[in-house]
């Protein structure tokens, strides 16, 4: 009895572990890519670029993370990494917040009012047949974990909940605790690795 009841715990430790490792293989990956940019992009390259972007750099980036999530050109993970090194943890995340929540508000209501044919247009079939069988046989709940991964197909997701039926109000929950989280911990973890660097260049 004891050997069959410490099975699902074994099972069930799993899935930890695995996230355990992804997030520190992308903590590795990032600060690897960080050492070895670093040479070739200065603190003050950055804060020129800010200076002569002026206004419109905040609303492109917002605009980049908000077509990302609905054309998917580029992934989603970079747009708050390079948030948080152009406008710091503070901005840096408030921007990617606002991108986000346009870009996956327009594909939740273009999956939800539109449907399936015109989601393929926007994401594509293999996207979007990625995302349905993720969510197959999960309540709306299960999806807010599911979103924190910074690899899940998120940006297909948010067309395949709207498709699939859930409200407005619970894929309002799902984005405030399942993708905002992620996108404002990479931001700021973007941010505070740079500046690390910088002072100890």
């Amino acid at each position: 009895m004891a050997e069959r009841a410490s099975t699902p715990s074994k099972r069930a430790s799993k899935p930890l572990l695995k996230a355990t490792l992804l997030f520190v293989g992308i903590g590795l990956v990032l600060g690897v890519l960080g050492y070895l940019l670093r040479p070739h992009i200065s603190h003050e390259a950055l804060k020129q670029w800010v200076k002569n972007a002026g206004a419109w750099g905040p609303v492109a980036l917002m605009g980049v993370q908000a077509g990302q999530i609905l054309a998917a050109p580029i992934p989603g993970v970079f747009v708050p990494l390079i948030a948080g090194m152009l406008y710091g943890p503070l901005w840096g995340s408030v921007l990617t917040v606002i991108g986000t929540a346009i870009g996956s508000t327009a594909a939740f209501a273009i999956g939800r009012g539109a449907g399936r044919k015109v989601a393929e247009k926007w994401i594509g079939e293999e996207a979007l047949d990625q995302a349905q069988n993720v969510i197959r046989g999960k309540r709306w709940l299960a999806l807010i974990p599911i979103f924190l991964f910074p690899f899940s197909p998120a940006d297909a997701l948010c067309f395949m909940t709207g498709i699939a039926g859930v409200t407005w109000p619970q894929f309002l929950v799902i984005v405030v605790f399942g993708r905002i989280p992620k996108d404002v911990v990479l931001a700021v973890s973007a941010a505070m690795g740079w500046h690390f660097l910088g002072t100890h260049h």
